[in-house]
């Protein structure tokens, strides 16, 4: 299939919501992929499940609070345009939150080639990203023909931006059935969530596909930073890069990083410290030391560096300084995980 220009796709939905409207969500997804089969497994974290024949999960645990679906891009596909934002608005009126979408446009060769957009990271013309990941597998040495050829930008997880970028050669991945090069944006956490918001509150089918490629333009740009001086106003847009954006419009969203309070960071030590320490005693123990003390001095040694490093800088007390000890430390346990 030869693209006319560029064309839109959601591609991939991961909701959370109450487990009590378990089997409203249900009965909305098999109004659109037909009747769910019970799994013999769970998914995710999630000790329950069903599924469908294209892909899609619903599942669950007993007692606990939310339940998971996944929409992979099969099922995705099996929803026309003109219903996706009924399905969209129907899980959002279940108490729907969305963990992840995919948006993704395909554009066609003539705008742009994959060597462009491999040229721009190599130059660091990428705004709103630093990490750039480049998969071109060689299929035959003998031709140089690429068995894939795709430039991947940011990082997933809690230490990414909730967005991360892949652009490939579709043609490659869909062995010739899709003649394009794809952007797809994956959005996450909050991003991934206010967009869901967002896209459920728009008119029709129509301004739901504009809002779908304004939001894979908006997640990334491509431009020359050279003599900017790091002022974003100052990039000049790669020339490729504009003609898209001509043609689709570019739209992004701001998600306010808070910094962890003092309790946030008690709890992160409780959760993740403990065993470390305690695999550390054990070992030193069994080589016939005192593991304990060991683990104690360390951890002396460690607050000692942390008072030089807050004087060097020059750190002012924190804000929420007034924290109910009590219960954030187990003073039974001490550090104990929770």
């Amino acid at each position: 299939m030869t693209i006319e220009k560029i064309e839109k796709h959601y591609d991939w939905g991961n909701f959370t919501f109450p487990v009590g409207r378990r089997d409203e969500v249900q009965v909305v997804i098999e109004g659109y992929l037909g009747a769910a089969k019970r799994r013999d497994r769970g998914a995710n974290t999630y000790g329950q499940s069903v599924g469908w024949e294209s892909g899609a999960i619903l599942a669950w645990t007993d007692g606990r609070a939310e339940a998971w679906l996944s929409l992979n891009g099969d099922s995705c596909d099996l929803v026309p345009v003109s219903a996706k934002v009924a399905l969209l608005r129907a899980l959002q009126a279940l108490g729907a939150k969305c963990t992840r979408a995919d948006y993704a446009i395909d554009v066609s060769r003539d705008l742009v080639s994959m060597e462009m957009v491999h040229a721009a990271a190599r130059a660091g013309h990428v705004v709103g990203f630093r990490r750039y990941f480049p998969k071109r597998p060689v299929r035959d040495m003998a031709t140089g023909e690429l068995d894939q050829d795709e430039a991947d930008f940011g990082r997933r997880g809690r230490d990414g931006s909730g967005r991360y970028v892949r652009v490939y050669d579709k043609g490659l991945e869909s062995d010739g059935e899709i003649d394009a090069i794809r952007f797809e944006v994956e959005t996450s956490g909050q991003v991934a969530d206010l967009w869901f918001r967002i896209i459920c509150d728009v008119d029709d089918d129509r301004e739901f596909c504009k809002v779908l490629g304004k939001i894979v333009v908006g997640s990334i740009t491509f431009a020359d930073k050279t003599g900017s001086h790091g002022h974003v106003d100052r990039f000049k847009t790669l020339e490729f890069w504009q003609r898209i954006i001509d043609l689709v419009g570019a739209a992004s969203v701001q998600v306010s990083r808070v910094t962890p309070t003092l309790e946030r960071s008690v709890q992160f030590v409780k959760r993740l410290v403990p065993t470390i320490f305690a695999r550390l005693s054990r070992v030193v123990t069994e080589q016939g030391m005192q593991g304990d003390e060991l683990v104690l001095g360390l951890v002396r040694d460690l607050l000692q560096v942390g008072r030089v490093r807050l004087a060097f800088r020059g750190d002012p007390p924190p804000l929420d300084g007034l924290i109910d000890l009590h219960r954030i430390l187990d003073v039974r346990g001490g550090l104990c995980a929770t």
